[in-house]
């Protein structure tokens, strides 16, 4: 099988819209992430820290998807 062949170019309209599909999907999975880890409660070797830290991460990289939807305009 060529792999060449397979690849198809995309329109900058077509990586636009693949970029704000990906970024989307992306700002609402990751906010009910937050939405549950902050219903999350400790248990066993899962501690609040680690939950905190999960919260943390996860709104950091809520603040890069949305300035990665924000540029893609």
């Amino acid at each position: 099988m060529n792999l060449k062949n397979l690849q198809m170019k995309m329109t900058n309209e077509e990586i636009q819209d693949a970029i704000h599909t990906k970024a989307y999907s992306q700002i609402t999975f990751i906010e009910l992430q937050l939405k549950s880890l902050q219903k999350e409660l400790p248990a066993g070797a899962y501690t609040q820290e680690m939950i905190n830290n999960q919260i943390r991460f996860n709104k950091r990289d809520l603040q890069v998807w949305n300035k990665i939807m924000q540029l893609n305009g």
